[in-house]
């Protein structure tokens, strides 16, 4: 078996330190093997000694294929990744930090793209997603002869301060590739990750994915965002928000609703545009125009409302005052008082 290499995205010497997410997602799931595996990676990552696949394998009675179904298992959980050679031995482990975006991970967040302002050219499949291609070997060996290729890796090396590992040539390509970043666009990615205190690679490929999505967002979602008074890109949840108004809806009817959803709240405004676009629909509105007929007909019932709630007081307070006139009119009588009681004495 083969060397390996064994080395983490970040590490404090003379400590062994288990993260709290471990403990409480991943723990619960692993077996035996798999634990006893994590657990001497995580302690040996300070010795520097070389080991294989065989000495793990001793150290606690396993075999050879318990502990690469072991190694496996943690790459897939995004524990670990691993480095193989032209054999496909493992030559190397990189440990990775453990975050809660590994339990938790951002869904993949897919743009709704539309070819014109019609409705009919809206295609529920015609979107764009964040792409991701696994580079080969053969790819590195051809990318080694691109100039931009060449001074992306130094420029990684020098803010990074370290030989890249396989892990890192796979994200930087990523980038380069799929994000069509250029490398001073990777220069300003980098410094300001590092500026906010962002070392890895993998928070330094999330920044790269919200950067890549800020740029490919459809006009009509940026429009509908900032009318609703946000920037940048929706997450999922809002973005099903807009993809179930395009396909409704004309943008301009959207934007009418949003922006009076924005005056309306600070809250959640998503939510509350929702609500006036299903009242909308419920009224059979689609289109400005039909909004525009709705809005003049409740404008025409509240002054009628009005007027007839102002009559309504009028002939209240006629007959009220009809009433206090009659009781005016009644003529009272003038009594003598002592002539009665002279009168009523002499009986």
């Amino acid at each position: 078996m083969s060397i390996i290499k064994l080395y983490a995205e970040e590490y404090d010497p003379g400590v062994t330190l288990i993260s709290n997410v471990f403990i409480d997602y991943l723990l619960k799931d692993a077996n035996d093997a798999q634990l006893k595996v994590y657990l001497y990676l995580v302690r040996h990552i300070s010795n520097h000694k070389p080991f294989d696949i065989s000495n793990i394998a001793d150290e606690f009675n396993h075999t050879q294929s318990d502990v690469i179904r072991s190694l496996k298992y943690w790459e897939d959980k995004q524990v670990l990744s691993l480095e193989y050679d032209a054999a496909g031995s493992i030559t190397g482990i990189e440990l990775h930090n453990i975050d809660e975006d590994i339990v938790n991970p951002r869904e993949n967040i897919h743009m709704f793209a539309i070819p014109s302002d019609k409705k009919e050219n809206v295609q529920n499949d015609n979107t764009v997603s964040i792409p991701e291609t696994k580079f080969k070997p053969s790819d590195f060996v051809e990318l080694s002869k691109n100039p931009d290729w060449v001074s992306i890796k130094v420029i990684a090396e020098n803010y990074l301060e370290r030989t890249l590992s396989a892990t890192d040539m796979q994200t930087l390509a990523h980038i380069y590739k799929d994000f069509a970043f250029s490398p001073s666009d990777i220069d300003s990615l980098l410094d300001r990750c590092l500026t906010e205190g962002k070392k890895t690679m993998r928070s330094i490929k999330k920044v790269a994915e919200e950067e890549y999505l800020s740029r490919n967002i459809n006009p009509s979602i940026t429009a509908i965002l900032n009318a609703l008074g946000k920037q940048g890109a929706p997450c999922a949840e809002e973005l099903t928000f807009i993809n179930n108004w395009l396909e409704d809806m004309d943008l301009e009817l959207i934007l009418e609703g949003c922006k009076k959803a924005y005056m309306s709240t600070s809250g959640n405004r998503f939510k509350y545009a929702n609500g006036i676009f299903n009242n909308w629909k419920a009224n059979g509105i689609k289109n400005i125009e039909d909004m525009a007929r709705e809005e003049e007909a409740f404008r025409r019932n509240k002054e009628a409302s009005k007027r007839q709630t102002a009559a309504c007081r009028a002939n209240t307070n006629k007959v009220v005052s009809s009433s206090t006139d009659i009781y005016k009119q009644y003529k009272h009588s003038n009594y003598d008082f002592e002539a009665l009681e002279r009168e009523i004495s002499m009986k």
